[in-house]
């Protein structure tokens, strides 16, 4: 599709509007349903994956309608992206979205760096995320572990709209292990 994109773009145009109508059409039945949150985005979203230029041509305008759309209905929208995120948070921050997510660490194959976005971004959508679940959470001790949720949370956390979690799902964590997480957690607290 990336090739298609320059290859033929008003092509890919035609097939994101289909799409999008689409997704209006499913967004529309929802009416009523006792929703809070939709999960939008995904892997095509991600500066690993495309260019900001890519970004704002193919994703940020269809984003928008869905996102207004979501909005309409009474629903808040997350918005996720597989990968990369540095280059595009305002990007991702101007699709009208609440919250964007996952803010992957280098170690899960992400660029986040936490502090910077808070500052570009922080005051315009929420933040969910920035956890290194492998390498700390599944891995590390229970000290290395409560440091982590402190650190994240001093870095993000000031002002409030960030949610502390995990990058991506976790299978094999240690149960004393996601004590310490949740303790930790726990520990945090907006002045």
């Amino acid at each position: 599709m990336i090739m298609e994109a320059h290859d033929h773009p008003d092509w890919v145009h035609e097939l994101l509007e289909i799409l999008t109508r689409k997704s209006m059409e499913t967004i529309e039945s929802m009416t009523g349903a006792p929703y809070d949150v939709m999960l939008t985005g995904g892997g095509a979203a991600s500066s690993t994956v495309i260019s900001p230029k890519l970004h704002r041509e193919y994703c940020l305008p269809y984003d928008r309608v869905i996102h207004n759309a979501l909005h309409t209905l009474g629903y808040k929208a997350s918005y996720h992206t597989c990968g990369g995120m540095m280059p595009i948070l305002e990007l991702v921050a101007a699709n009208g979205c609440d919250c964007m997510e996952p803010f992957a660490p280098a170690g899960m194959g992400g660029d986040a760096d936490l502090t910077e976005a808070k500052r570009r971004v922080g005051a315009r959508t929420c933040m969910k995320g920035g956890f290194d679940q492998y390498n700390v959470l599944e891995l590390g001790t229970p000290e290395e572990i409560r440091q982590s949720v402190h650190r994240a949370f001093a870095e993000a956390g000031a002002g409030g709209g960030f949610i502390l979690c995990t990058s991506d799902h976790f299978y094999n964590v240690p149960v004393e292990n996601l004590r310490a997480y949740t303790s930790a957690a726990q520990e945090c607290i907006y002045a």
